[in-house]
């Protein structure tokens, strides 16, 4: 990982590589969710391309007239740092490096700012990529590609121009055995776009140049008319601004063995433990989300290339367990080498999201609560996958297509957004059916009953923005056309204004309505509800008030100097980021606490240790601690516990005697998951005799995760928070709030060994 750069000098400009010294909430405001997740899926060791981020300070101060100064130098000497990070130089017609300028506010708004791809390129870097790929038909289409989006989004030229501009000349020339343009013809419709072009301010040749104009129309896409509609749907902050995210370009559709596709670590209509996404060889990322392409699933993936389908899924395994959710991964194939592009948390459907939430809680090599996951359910979401519509089983659908955002939804047909719009301010229920959506499509959208596109698959811009905001959809009825105003399918025609009703649920489209009477429900509503009952908190309730968030743990409880002072005796030597993840708090609330035990601790450079005051007043604290604890509570928990501990010392044992290979892997993994299903009522048990056991739940839970997605290391290494370290520190606690002492215990339990024997 690279060093930092002085932050003084490059506070408008963040490596994704560099070590950011905030707390996980300012990072997302600095960097926005992509730029932040994209540091994030570094710091794991994940293969994300090299990059680096204009912070949302610049973009609101640039949309605010007050450009920072000296930000246009500091992009172009981070352009410069490529060449280390990537081994290729942008702007250099020898290994040309081309890059993607993208948005990333600090709240999800999934396309509705805009994107420039393969930016950096001229007609030398054209050259050198035709050379140094063999492929002179593939460069020239990189080329046109970046000219018809430049044009388009940071010139402002109507996108029908652009595309009749194009059309014209690709009409008029000949195609390569893919059937896209040959190198002659796309270099001939580059040279009519730079005519057409140059009124408007022209394409530049010169490749800072052209990234410095990206970015400017990515911070002004902020105010675009789509994002303003889709914050005002969702309730977001207009002054948040955006980050901008400028990233080496890796190329999907280089070869065969290229390709581009989203992956939900589950499905994110159904809810169904899966793997679910979309996958399209020869493309770029953009043809995917989209919904532009017919599009084949991850299937397609595994069939074409098993080794990368095998990473990926490994991968993702990593990333939900880290983020503790369902997560949106898109990845791009270049020349059979998988790439990460972005993650985030997936937005899902109401039914979605209450199964993902039970199904993680009751998985016991997942690091997420029972109140946790009732916490995750907003009422509103809970009353929604409680209601489920259906179709009347003797109906026969007119075209079916994928499943894209569940329920059932009944209108009129309209083909045009702005028209969805009118008729519903007059008080019509509207079906919108596309060949595809796009962003500018949003203030239709959000006001419709259903969504229908011919074309895009489970994660196009369609699917994607439904499920978010709950609305039916059917995607990929690729037997119906859409025309301005009726639709076909076959020889039928459905003219705007006649009735339809939209299954979600199976992608379905019929004529009439022919929604059912009554509901059915998601069963999972009542297991939340149940929970809910138990715990004795509301769905949606935080676990924590926001107001203290920083002053307690993951417990629940306070962050006493109790607690801190008790977590550096068991660490020995404990930094400040360390007490901070075992307490589940922030370091800030860490330093609070050393700075009240005064000279009971010492800053020793490598982390805080106990001194001889600190040793007596914490034997004193805890001697008090225990007069107020109901021990014989705590020994139930312990009697318990005490043949899981021997079980445990075994498994790490027989796991460091063996030959550590796949097979001893798997041994070891399925024992240490069901010895956690054994742990964990006891570890919940204990947390609510005393609060200050509270954060041991989600220590062995990440541990665990940690095991699970192929980090062996978390087993048993006495440098990291493993599994062990976490049971030896529990083990401590339970043998002090029991009354008893380790001595004495350490010899009973070597007696019951030596009788075992």
């Amino acid at each position: 990982m690279a060093e930092p750069q002085d932050r003084t000098e490059q506070s408008n400009v963040v490596w994704i590589d560099e070590q950011l010294d905030l707390e996980w909430e300012a990072t997302v405001q600095t960097l926005g969710g992509k730029g932040a997740n994209l540091a994030e899926m570094v710091r794991l060791d994940l293969p994300v391309p090299p990059a680096f981020v204009i912070t949302t300070d610049a973009c609101r101060s640039v949309l605010a007239g007050a450009r920072p100064e000296g930000l246009d130098q500091q992009i172009r000497s981070a352009l410069a740092g490529f060449a280390p990070r990537a081994g290729r130089a942008f702007g250099s017609a020898d290994r040309p490096l081309l890059v993607s300028v993208r948005s990333g506010a600090p709240v999800s708004m999934p396309g509705m700012m805009d994107t420039v791809l393969n930016v950096g390129i001229n007609a030398a870097v054209v050259d050198a990529l035709a050379a140094e790929s063999g492929d002179a038909g593939f460069a020239a289409r990189t080329w046109l590609r970046f000219c018809r989006m430049y044009a388009e989004i940071v010139l402002g030229i109507e996108r029908a121009e652009v595309e009749a501009v194009v059309d014209e000349v690709a009409a008029a020339g000949a195609v390569d055995g893919t059937g896209r343009p040959d190198a002659a013809t796309a270099r001939a419709a580059v040279a009519r776009l730079q005519e057409r072009a140059a009124p408007a301010g022209g394409i530049p040749d010169n490749p800072e140049a052209q990234v410095l104009g990206a970015v400017e129309a990515v911070f002004g896409s902020w105010h675009s008319p789509r994002a303003r509609a889709f914050r005002a749907a969702e309730g977001i902050d207009d002054t948040l601004g955006t980050a901008v995210t400028v990233q080496a370009m890796v190329f999907g559709n280089l070869d065969d063995r290229s390709g581009t596709g989203v992956l939900f670590t589950r499905d994110p209509a159904t809810g169904e433990s899966e793997p679910h996404g979309d996958y399209l060889v020869r493309a770029q990322g953009e043809d995917v989300v989209a919904g532009t392409h017919e599009v084949e699933g991850l299937d397609a993936l595994a069939r074409h290339e098993p080794e990368v389908h095998a990473e990926l899924l490994a991968i993702a395994g990593r990333l939900e367990h880290h983020y503790r959710d369902m997560c949106d991964i898109e990845f791009t194939l270049s020349a059979g080498t998988l790439h990460i592009l972005q993650t985030r948390v997936g937005r899902r459907s109401p039914q979605a999201a209450v199964r993902l939430a039970i199904a993680m809680a009751e998985d016991p090599a997942f690091p997420l609560t029972r109140a946790e996951a009732v916490a995750r359910i907003e009422p509103a979401t809970l009353e929604a996958a409680a209601s489920v519509a259906t179709v009347e089983t003797s109906e026969v659908a007119l075209a079916s297509g994928i499943a894209a955002s569940p329920g059932v939804g009944v209108g009129v047909v309209c083909c045009d957004p702005d028209r969805a719009a009118e008729r519903v301010a007059a008080g019509d229920s509207v079906v919108l059916i596309r060949t595809e959506t796009s962003p500018a499509d949003v203030q239709g959208m959000v006001v419709s009953s259903a969504l229908v596109t011919s074309l895009g698959g489970a994660v196009s811009h369609a699917a994607v923005v439904a499920r978010s905001w709950g609305i039916p959809a059917a995607t990929g009825l690729s037997a119906m056309q859409v025309f301005d105003d009726h639709v076909t399918i076959g020889d039928l025609t459905l003219a705007e204004g006649e009735i339809v009703t939209v299954d979600g649920s199976t992608g379905s489209l019929y004529r009439g309505n022919v929604r059912a009477g009554g509901s059915g429900s998601v069963p999972e509503v009542d297991v939340i509800r149940r929970w809910a009952a138990e715990l004795g908190i509301e769905p949606g309730q935080a676990l924590v008030a926001p107001d203290e968030q920083t002053a307690n743990g993951a417990g629940g409880g306070a962050i006493t100097p109790l607690a801190v002072l008790r977590a550096v005796q068991l660490k020995g030597l404990c930094a400040l980021d360390v007490a901070a993840a075992v307490l589940g708090t922030s370091t800030d609330v860490i330093e609070g606490a050393l700075a009240d035990l005064g000279e009971r601790v010492a800053d020793k450079g490598r982390g805080w240790a106990i001194t001889p005051d600190g040793r007596q007043w914490l034997t004193e604290q805890l001697a008090a601690e225990l007069a107020s604890t109901d021990t014989a509570a705590v020994d139930a928990v312990y009697q318990q516990f005490l043949p899981l501990n021997s079980t445990f010392k075994h498994l790490v044992t027989d796991w460091q005697a063996s030959a550590q290979d796949d097979a001893a892997i798997a041994v070891m993994t399925a024992g240490l998951q069901a010895l956690h299903r054994d742990l964990s009522p006891l570890v919940e048990a204990s947390a609510q005799i005393t609060d200050r056991l509270g954060p041991y739940r989600q220590r062995f839970e990440h541990a665990l995760g940690a095991v699970v997605s192929g980090d062996v290391t978390m087993l048993a290494s006495p440098l990291k928070d493993s599994y062990h370290t976490v049971w030896f520190e529990y083990h401590e606690e339970l043998i002090h709030l029991a009354g008893r002492d380790r001595l004495t215990e350490e010899q009973n339990e070597a007696n019951k060994e030596a009788n075992r024997r």
